[in-house]
């Protein structure tokens, strides 16, 4: 059996429109503000570092173009829920 881990706060300070638009992003995914930010700090954990590359350049179109593609071809994983996400992660 796997011990259960201790649950900490952890406080961000952010101006509240980007706490707004990323509360946004991640409800349209389906899951609240706090799932997201742990997801992002699981990611952070697994790489080793951010998970991405940080930069002044706007991608994003490009970004999503890729995923968008990815999407049609079914190179995609759906998980019912977080603990589920966190599995597969774990065996990455």
């Amino acid at each position: 059996m796997v011990p259960k881990k201790t649950r900490v706060v952890v406080q961000v300070r952010t101006d509240q429109e980007t706490e707004q638009l990323a509360r946004d992003a991640f409800e349209s995914m389906g899951m609240d503000l706090s799932t997201g930010i742990n997801i992002f700090l699981h990611q952070v954990v697994n790489d080793g570092g951010m998970p991405f590359t940080p930069s002044a350049a706007n991608t994003l179109p490009e970004t999503l173009a890729d995923a968008l593609v990815d999407v049609k071809a079914g190179r995609v994983e759906h998980f019912a829920n977080f603990a589920d996400y966190l599995g597969a992660m774990d065996k990455l």
